[in-house]
């Protein structure tokens, strides 16, 4: 069972937001990538409990293997002001 992330065009709540029914994290397009990897690790170790590795390792899926980011950059921030460095 190894987690998919998608983007979504939509006006979600949250930068992610995990759907146990297609066992995928759907994440607003246009979100900058440093807030996307804060978010997915949050919900990664805390709401899924995924063994989390030190600081730096990447992000990984419960059978072990890295979670690859999508290309934010083609869908439109779906939340007006989003962050930006």
């Amino acid at each position: 069972m190894c987690i998919r992330i998608a983007v979504v065009d939509s006006d979600q709540s949250e930068i992610a937001i995990w759907d146990p029914d297609a066992v995928e994290i759907r994440v607003q397009g246009g979100t900058h990538p440093h807030d996307l990897i804060r978010e997915l690790h949050a919900l990664l170790a805390i709401d899924l409990g995924v063994f989390t590795t030190a600081a730096g390792a990447g992000l990984r899926c419960f059978c072990g293997a890295p979670l690859v980011l999508p290309d934010l950059s083609s869908v439109p921030a779906a939340v007006p002001g989003a962050s930006t460095l």
